[in-house]
Formats: C-alpha cells, sequence, structure tokens
C-alpha cells in the first residue's frame, strides 16, 4: 500500500479549513500515490513517505519555507526551500505554491519506509522504493503552470438590514444586494449596492412608507490576520426613492413619493477572510445633504431625516 506524504502547517494565516485543504490538493495532485494528508511529522508508527514542514511567515505572510525529510534511504536526506511571494499573489494562490513544493521536494530523493519486521524475526532493511519516475519534473511543471495570481477578485453579498426611518417615526427594515471589486494588491476596493425597505410600522393610520435605495463609492480594506477576517472602511454617494401611499376604504387610493441625497460611512467585518463565503456585518451612518419631503393628500406630510444609522447582515459570495 503506498503511504502518503505527512503534512504539518507550522505558521501561516490558516492552519485549518479551506487553505490548508488547498495545499493538501496541490500536493496530492502533483505527488501521485497515496497523495498529501495533513498530520503531525513526529508521530510514529504510521508509514509515511516524507515528512513536510511549512512555514508562511513574515510580513503579511509573504515568506514561505518548505522542509521534507524523504524516510527509508540510508541518508536520511532532508531538503529545504524558501520562496518569497509578491504583495499581490493572493493567500490561495501561495497555499497552492507550498503543496506543490512539498510534492517536489519530496520526489527530489526517492525514499519510501521500511515495512514492519514480522514478530519474531530479526528486522532487515527493505530496499527503498523508487519515486514514480518523473514525479520531480511534473512536480516542477505544474509549478511553472500554476495561474497567475489575479489581483482584481469579485464579489457579490445578499442581506437584512435595520435602521433609522422618518424624522420622529417608525425605523425601517428590507434587505440588500451590493457588488464589490476589490484590488488585492493595494487593499482598495469599489461598490455599487441597491436596498429595498418598508417602514416597521404605519407612520399614520392608513398609511405606508417604502424606500429604494442605490448607492455607489469605495474604501479601503485589511485583514485581522489573528482572526483571519477582513474590515473595510467604506464611503458611498447614495439616493434615496421614498413612496407612500395612503389606503382609506372610504376614498381612492392615494400615493405621493420623493427623493433625497446623501451619503453613508460604513465599517463593514468578514469572516473568513478568503473563504468562497464569508459572513458579513456592517454598521452605517449616513447624511442626507438634499431632499424632498412627502405628501399625500389629506394624510401628514413626512420627512426624511438629516442622519440616521443603518446596521446589515448577510452573506458574500468570492465570483473570481
Amino acid at each position: 500500500m503506498a503511504a502518503p506524504i505527512v503534512v504539518e502547517l507550522a505558521s501561516g494565516p490558516a492552519v485549518h479549513g479551506e487553505l490548508a485543504a488547498l495545499l493538501v490538493e496541490a500536493c496530492s495532485r502533483a505527488a501521485g500515490g497515496a497523495g498529501c494528508a495533513l498530520g503531525d511529522p513526529k508521530r510514529s508508527g504510521t508509514a509515511v513517505r516524507a515528512l513536510a514542514v511549512v512555514w508562511l511567515d513574515g510580513p503579511d505572510h509573504r515568506r514561505l519555507r518548505v522542509d521534507v525529510a524523504t524516510l527509508g534511504s540510508p541518508e536520511g536526506t532532508l531538503s529545504s526551500r524558501e520562496i518569497e511571494f509578491r504583495d499581490e499573489d493572493p493567500l490561495p494562490d501561495r497555499y497552492r505554491t507550498a503543496g506543490l513544493l512539498v510534492a517536489a521536494l519530496a520526489a527530489e530523493r526517492p525514499g519510501a519506509p521500511a515495512p514492519p519486521a514480522p514478530s519474531g524475526s530479526p528486522a532487515s532493511p527493505a530496499p527503498a522504493s523508487p519515486a514514480p519516475a518523473g514525479a520531480e519534473q511534473a512536480a516542477d511543471a505544474e509549478l511553472d503552470a500554476a495561474p497567475p495570481p489575479r489581483p482584481l477578485g469579485w464579489f457579490i453579498g445578499v442581506g437584512g438590514l435595520a435602521g433609522s426611518g422618518l424624522e420622529g417615526g417608525p425605523a425601517r427594515a428590507g434587505g440588500w444586494v451590493m457588488a464589490t471589486a476589490l484590488d488585492r494588491r493595494s487593499g482598495f476596493f469599489g461598490t455599487l449596492s441597491a436596498s429595498y425597505a418598508t417602514a416597521l410600522r404605519a407612520p399614520a393610520p392608513g398609511l405606508s412608507v417604502q424606500w429604494l435605495t442605490l448607492g455607489g463609492g469605495g474604501g479601503l480594506a485589511a485583514p485581522i490576520l489573528p482572526l483571519d477576517a477582513l474590515v473595510r472602511a467604506r464611503i458611498e454617494a447614495t439616493v434615496d426613492w421614498v413612496m407612500a401611499s395612503a389606503d382609506d376604504p372610504k376614498k381612492p387610493p392615494e400615493a405621493g413619493h420623493g427623493w433625497a441625497l446623501g451619503s453613508r460611512t460604513a465599517v463593514d467585518l468578514l469572516w473568513p477572510a478568503d473563504g468562497s463565503v464569508a459572513l458579513f456585518g456592517s454598521a452605517e451612518a449616513l447624511v442626507r445633504i438634499h431632499g424632498t419631503a412627502v405628501k399625500v393628500h389629506p394624510k401628514p406630510k413626512t420627512t426624511l431625516p438629516i442622519g440616521g444609522f443603518t446596521g446589515m447582515v448577510g452573506l458574500q459570495l468570492r465570483l473570481q
């Protein structure tokens, strides 16, 4: 039975989860045989083809070091290599590169563990079994063929919101959608968003109010490495379209509308930082700089507040 390459992630922004799985997948694809598996290189009693330790540290986790000890050969070879990534190299590509490098180093020196000796007979060393022909060349070729880093990431987010409504009136609640383009090299990003909300209760008998809000802007994102999270500071220009309708059974339906220009600043938190699906939370502060009142005759006039706050929760999906 073929033995795997056992890999330990000694340091890095994520030693478990999706990023670690990318490393194992790339390593197994290049190594062949029993592939690669996460584990503790210090464990004993289990047949392994090679032991590998991976470090991903330094400023912004740009420095990769891989140590691989191949087993079963008399000289007990140890191979090491270090790589310095660029700022724009995404974390998933760094973990894939680490996995390919483990497979390449394990193939440099052929070796296999000796089978356990039968009970009652002296142990005798078994001849080393060579690594698959061309394994190192295949791993190196895959390293060279690895896709170039994509500095621009695209995301779509959806969720719910609650926040300030009418001046002196009820709050509003609804849903939102936001498209984001993130430059991983600099951390700058741009957004386009839309939301729809309604007043949680009627501000006056028979009166209902809804909001349609469009926004666009951008900001700066930065990782919180100990938490594997991403924090974003965001500012957007907004346009509110407010619709009010009166429902009086004794009279024909009446409706009115108004609009407002403004801006909002927000702090967003996403976890995990580079997951294909991330939890999203946000706190927004809004300021309206120009607007019109909404009046539905004969109901009282409704007024939008000059400022307010909104809370948002949801999910963000990585498109690229």
